[in-house]
């Protein structure tokens, strides 16, 4: 749990490590590849510290009913999305490059900001979506509970957890986007070039009369490497590194005024300048059409701008980097969109 040092100059300490024996902070655990023990070609086990094949489950709580499993995996939460939304219907922009012009697709939040099995997984005792189901469903219930507190009473209104549930729903938007997930399914050749090439597992399973490479029968054993690879975005969502850094920067909720105009929200919504360790590094993310979450190494960075001129700053940002679509409120950003938008044959 996160903890704060007492005197002057106090600093929020990041939590060392999410409670994943409760149904506070959801942490899955996956078969790992570690030097425990080996498996004969009978099944018996017995000790060597060479061939790793331990089975090590994570003690989540299990679900008590049988549910189905979700396919629809959101990279953008849809609370996020919903403020943006119009009795239910978000207007979502894109630029049609073989048409020459700006489209919009109107539908609900949940046809916008998610992939089909973006996060599932092979094999596992709680769903073969227990990535998105119980680890992201934690950060996200948090999460948004973190920022309604945020948006009621600012960043003093937090206590220490919900400063910590905060940044890490910031830290996962940019952890499960596509791209990302893509780059982390791709580690699993990665791990299995490290079991074919480890000079003791070969000689385990040499002396075992194993045939075949060691990664192909580590995943005859059951240990899915491509989950172990993609179990490391839990690491991103709880790197203590950054997020330390970042529950220890300068925070503030912007709220604009009636002659600021109205924030864009982006298919990637957090949008960052400078590294975490650089002295004006700064995070942000629209809460609503009239809210940003900011977040600054140095309290005057926030002095600098006016809300108008954060929100124009902000929405050019916003748009540059967006993946698919770009989320309004009105028709007052389509010279904004038409210039920055990607080109895209199809959004």
């Amino acid at each position: 749990m996160a903890t704060r040092r007492a005197g002057v100059g106090a600093i929020w300490r990041w939590h060392d490590e999410p409670e994943s024996h409760t149904d506070t902070h959801a942490r899955l655990e996956f078969r790992s590849v570690g030097a425990t023990s080996s498996v004969t070609a009978s099944g018996s086990r017995r000790s060597t510290s060479a061939l790793r094949g331990a089975v090590c489950w994570a003690e989540v709580r299990r679900p008590e009913m049988a549910r189905q499993e979700s396919h629809e995996h959101h990279y953008v939460p849809r609370f996020l999305l919903k403020p943006w939304a119009a009795d239910g219907v978000l207007n979502g922009f894109w630029w049609n490059t073989r048409k020459g012009r700006l489209d919009c697709k109107q539908m609900g939040t949940r046809a916008f900001c998610y992939e089909i099995d973006l996060l599932t997984l092979q094999e596992h005792e709680l769903g073969r979506d227990a990535l998105e189901s119980v680890f992201f469903g934690s950060v996200d219930t948090r999460g948004s509970i973190a920022r309604d507190r945020l948006l009621e009473g600012g960043s003093a209104s937090l206590n220490i957890d919900q400063r910590c549930d905060f940044a890490r729903l910031l830290l996962s938007l940019e952890a499960r986007r596509p791209e990302v997930v893509r780059q982390l399914r791709d580690g699993r050749s990665y791990l299995a070039e490290a079991l074919d090439s480890d000079s003791e597992i070969l000689h385990a399973m040499e002396t075992e009369g194993l045939s075949g490479s060691s990664s192909a029968y580590v995943e005859k054993l059951g240990i899915s490497l491509g989950d172990r690879a993609l179990s490391n975005i839990q690491q991103l969502v709880d790197n203590k590194k950054i997020g330390g850094r970042l529950i220890n920067s300068h925070w503030r909720i912007v709220h604009l005024g009636p002659g600021d105009g109205s924030l864009v929200l982006s298919d990637r919504p957090l949008v960052r300048l400078f590294g975490y360790e650089h002295p004006k590094a700064s995070w942000f993310l629209p809460l609503g059409p009239r809210a940003v979450f900011c977040a600054a190494n140095c309290p005057k960075d926030f002095d600098r701008l006016t809300p108008r001129k954060l929100a124009r700053s902000l929405n050019v940002d916003s748009v540059r980097q967006v993946q698919k679509y770009a989320f309004c409120v009105d028709g007052g950003h389509n010279r904004l969109l038409e210039k920055h938008l990607p080109p895209r044959d199809r959004p």
